[in-house]
């Protein structure tokens, strides 16, 4: 159980530092503008349902890709040419980030120990 409460401890320490970098902040932002406006589309133009919608959006950005729901329109499936690339770079942009946070706390805890 204090494993379990070490971790937690942790996780909230890398997201702290994770939340200082202003890029950051500005990646979860444009990720939840993705989120959005696919979500919105999908329901608009593909006649999904709302959560189906949302889903769609992040398994495409994700590069998931289950194959369970599929756009049916020419123009839904152009978007989601233009959607996955641009989900696919600030996803990465993401991902970089947290590496970074990562590498810090794990400097910070070093030096902790030293």
């Amino acid at each position: 159980m204090l494993a379990f409460f070490i971790l937690i401890r942790n996780f909230f320490h890398v997201i702290r530092i994770l939340f200082k970098q202003e890029e950051q902040k500005a990646l979860m932002i444009m990720v939840g503008a993705l989120f959005l406006i696919g979500t919105v589309f999908y329901h608009n133009v593909e006649q999904f349902s709302i959560l189906d919608a949302f889903y769609f959006s992040v398994m495409t950005i994700a590069t998931v890709g289950y194959g369970d729901l599929v756009p049916q329109t020419a123009f839904g499936k152009l978007f989601s040419i233009v959607y996955v690339m641009l989900g696919v770079g600030v996803l990465s942009a993401v991902i970089v980030n947290v590496n970074m946070a990562l590498k810090q706390y794990h400097r910070e805890k070093k030096k902790e120990q030293k």
